[in-house]
């Protein structure tokens, strides 16, 4: 385990302890009714007047509450700002309101409450960090070097505590200082990368040239093979600075050529070739400061700790409102947490100028389709289509919005061009989904081949195999071999019904139906939504005897909105009309 990786794990005890815990509230006598006479929820309350809902301390809470869960942070934090006046001693919904304001990006108001939480907390990370960047926001230096300090070394707070008042003492022109702040760090396994490349940008604000170009190379040099691409930018722009362009061109070439669909390095690219100026990445303090908490965030991010990871992203907004890195990042978070509509607010806020603008297209694209916003989806996709003729995410998105929306022609063009585009060089995932399309266009020999090359490129993906062994099991082909690979997705993906139920479906082709039902089952329990499962279960209780219970999952089948011809199918069942014999191994059918 690297030192990156164990003291992440331990930041929810160590940093942010209680930031998700279900509040502690108490509330006044007042909140509740008193007169329990009348409609539920409308008794009228001391004063003799009628509860509406939401007035009352309780219904905030539980609405905040509500809000909170469902993502709306706005709403959370408008609520829980209402309830502080009215629990004033509740030091637990004080904390909650200001993290609440920390994640809706009301940073005024964070700063404001995170006063009070210190007066109750006086080691609360958070509210001291939101201070941190209040300070930094005013140009308050020394002040922000003092909160810095007064948080205690612990966990990510090691690494988070050192940036953060070497960038503090930057403000200061203190660059020395600064500097010494980051040497223990930079001793560090794993943690030289990231205090290099802050010492570096640190002493080339404060002008010290010859010790910005030495941490360049010893955060390149702890890198290994795998720079970031913020330390490459920065040091190729310095280079060239410096004149050095022959040195910077290899640099940014060695990193294209190790990342070759990425657009984040163009920037550069056009720098070492001249066509633009080399200005910093990070240009002042308050930059350098929103860097320390969009690196403590991506790190958080990796580690899965989406709330947390969240909050630090806002604070880095604070510092640098329009960085596209960190409103891309805010961006996917808010995805995460299933608010595609704030999320498609903040994907807009990113110049179009910069490399960010393309990825936040495509993630607009994607968080409409998941709104039910297909149309303007596949327009956005389209348009993106014909601007960047070299590239093929655009294009594979595309066809996934009409392979989904079952405009399975469509799709397999745009899959088609999208090959085309990869010159070659097409991954596993292409030709699987394209596959897909094909198979769904009725376009079997094409389908069958492009699966199989899927295999080729991935040997044993369980995708893959499932989705052409249950193919061969409907066509009632190749059973044998169609078993054995699904067997093979089923223990690599245990818990995935679908694939579960592509083996109970083969072995029920086979005509082993015991073994099916007990598959079929498990897959009904991993996926209980699925009409397709439930109604392949009431095939198997079918053929074994059990005809109440296949009745019973056909009819649940039928709740479960199946597509209108295996509706129709079940229905046919239901009334007697049609019994689910098993089709001969070996006999064709259309799919």
């Amino acid at each position: 385990m690297s030192a990156m990786t164990s003291l992440t794990t331990v930041l929810c005890a160590a940093v942010l302890s209680g930031s998700t815990l279900a509040w502690g509230l108490s509330l006044p006598a007042h909140a509740a009714p008193s007169d329990l006479e009348g409609v539920p929820g409308r008794q009228a309350d001391l004063a003799g007047l009628t509860l509406t809902l939401g007035e009352t301390t309780a219904g905030r809470y539980l609405a905040a509450r509500h809000a909170e869960i469902t993502g709306d942070l706005l709403v959370a934090a408008d609520l829980t700002s209402q309830i502080i006046s009215e629990v004033p001693d509740s030091a637990s919904v004080r904390r909650r309101a200001q993290l609440l304001m920390i994640s809706a990006g009301r940073y005024d108001k964070a700063a404001d409450l995170a006063q009070g939480v210190l007066e109750s907390n006086p080691g609360d990370p958070l509210a001291t960090y939101t201070l941190y960047v209040d300070a930094m926001r005013a140009a308050r230096f020394e002040e922000a070097y003092e909160r810095a300090a007064s948080v205690t070394v612990a966990g990510v707070n090691g690494i988070l505590v050192p940036l953060l008042k070497a960038w503090a003492r930057a403000g200061q022109d203190r660059t020395d200082d600064a500097l010494l702040e980051l040497d223990s760090l930079a001793g560090e396994q794993g943690l030289g990368a990231i205090a290099g490349l802050h010492q570096a940008l640190i002493a080339d604000i404060g002008g010290d040239i010859g010790r910005a170009d030495a941490a360049f190379r010893l955060a390149l040099e702890k890198s290994g093979d795998r720079p970031s691409i913020q330390l490459v930018d920065s040091f190729a722009r310095f280079l060239v600075r410096q004149e050095n362009t022959e040195e910077a061109q290899a640099l940014v070439k060695k990193f294209s050529e190790q990342n070759t669909a990425t657009l984040l390095i163009e920037p550069a690219q056009k720098i070492v070739a001249g066509q633009q100026e080399p200005t910093r990445v990070i240009a002042d303090v308050q930059q350098g400061g929103a860097e320390v908490f969009r690196n403590i965030s991506g790190l958080l991010n990796r580690e899965r700790l989406r709330t947390e990871a969240l909050m630090f992203i806002r604070l880095s907004l604070g510092l640098e409102p329009h960085n596209p890195t960190a409103l891309f990042s805010l961006g996917q978070l808010l995805e995460r947490r299933s608010r595609d509509d704030l999320a498609i607010d903040i994907y807009r806020q990113i110049n179009s100028a910069t490399p960010y603008s393309w990825y936040a297209r495509l993630s607009v694209a994607d968080a409409l389709h998941g709104l039910e916003q297909s149309d303007e989806a596949i327009s956005i996709l389209r348009d993106m289509v014909d601007e960047r003729t070299d590239r093929s995410d655009a294009v594979q998105a595309l066809a996934d919005i009409y392979r989904i929306e079952e405009r399975y022609p469509e799709s397999v063009d745009a899959y088609d061009l999208a090959y085309e585009r990869e010159g070659g060089n097409a991954d596993w995932r292409l030709y699987y989904t394209r596959g897909i399309a094909l198979e769904r266009a009725k376009i079997w020999d094409r389908a069958e081949k492009d699966f199989l090359k899927a295999l080729d490129l991935e040997p044993d993906q369980p995708l893959v195999l499932n989705y052409l062994g249950y193919s061969w099991v409907e066509l009632g082909i190749q059973l044998e071999r169609a078993k054995t690979m699904i067997e093979t997705a089923v223990a690599k993906r245990p818990e995935d019904g679908y694939i579960t139920d592509s083996l109970g479906w083969v072995l029920y082709r086979l005509g082993d139906y015991p073994a099916a039902v007990g598959h079929l089952e498990r897959a009904v329990e991993l996926e209980p939504g699925d009409p397709v499962i439930n109604d392949h279960l009431g095939d198997a209780y079918w053929i074994v005897g059990r005809k109440n219970e296949a009745r019973f999952q056909w009819i649940r089948a039928l709740s479960l909105e199946p597509s209108a011809e295996d509706e129709a199918e079940i229905r046919l069942k239901l009334e007697g009309k049609k019994e689910p014999t098993p089709q001969p191994p070996g006999k064709n059918r259309d799919i």
